[in-house]
């Protein structure tokens, strides 16, 4: 027991657990919505468009022989991913923001491999690593990038909440009612995009999506009311990714694949209980 307090209190496993709060903060207000707005594939799609990016910050570090950070890069394809899957959807069709979706994710992925054929291969581990991730591994930096997101995000979902209610669920009342559907429905994916990409960074693109929408549709599943579906999304993802730090004490495994395992058990026996008291 006094080896396990040791182990939590080591500075890499206290900057995961800060993490996995600020993570699961961010799943609970971002992957709540794109449930609602049925675009969880976009938590795939922007993952993989962010590594994209990465590999053309390096690209451009090779070139002009100057270090680029990798996360601006990520930002930058991740973003233009958003516009990309808005303007297609620009009148809330959810099947035409899937298909831009799957277009940018296609387009991003084309260029990371090119990329990759072109950079010194020294600097390929660092694009497998952003792939992969660690959330053993963060920075301080990276504590406060995610921290500085987290706080964006969710001032500005607190201030425009019900505007984003009405854009995920009746984006043509709104319309009808006078409401700046363009720039709410732009908002809330370029939120989404930057909440993906900067969990990217501590879990992984692989395991972004498992952490992100599987605890969100648990949450849909059980509840119906967006408030307390948001509190449980925390609690699934939080509680998920601090079992998996602890679990990684015991046992010589990823923690953010051993949350990823325990969300996806709990969203297996969430969807026997809807079906038995169906």
């Amino acid at each position: 027991m006094l080896d396990l307090i040791n182990y939590l209190s080591q500075t890499f496993v206290l900057r995961a657990i800060i993490a996995s709060i600020l993570t699961s903060i961010l799943s609970s207000l971002m992957g709540s919505f794109m449930i609602y707005r049925g675009l969880s594939f976009m938590a795939s799609g922007v993952a993989h468009a962010a590594l994209g990016g990465v590999a053309f910050s390096l690209l451009l570090s090779t070139f002009l022989l100057s270090s680029i950070d990798p996360i601006f890069g990520a930002v930058f394809f991740g973003i233009i991913m958003a516009f990309i899957v808005g303007y297609m959807g620009k009148g809330g069709e959810i099947e035409k923001m899937e298909t831009g979706i799957g277009v940018s994710f296609a387009m991003a992925m084309s260029l990371a491999v090119l990329f990759m054929t072109v950079i010194p291969p020294i600097y390929l581990p660092k694009i497998w690593g952003y792939l992969m991730g660690d959330i053993f591994l963060l920075t301080d930096r990276d504590l406060i990038r995610l921290f500085s997101v987290t706080v964006i995000t969710s001032l500005i979902t607190a201030v425009f909440y019900k505007e984003f209610i009405y854009v995920s669920f009746d984006m043509e009342g709104a319309m009808v009612h006078g409401m700046n559907v363009k720039f709410y429905h732009y908002l809330m994916l370029i939120l989404m995009a930057l909440a993906i990409i900067f969990e990217v960074r501590a879990v992984g693109a692989i395991l972004v999506y498992v952490i992100m929408i599987v605890p969100a549709a648990t949450a849909s599943m059980l509840l119906k009311d967006m408030r307390k579906s948001m509190i449980l999304i925390f609690l699934i993802s939080f509680v998920s990714q601090f079992i998996g730090i602890i679990l990684a004490y015991f046992f010589p495994a990823s923690p953010s694949a051993l949350a990823g395992f325990l969300t996806s058990t709990i969203f297996g026996f969430a969807l026997i209980y809807r079906s038995k008291k169906k």
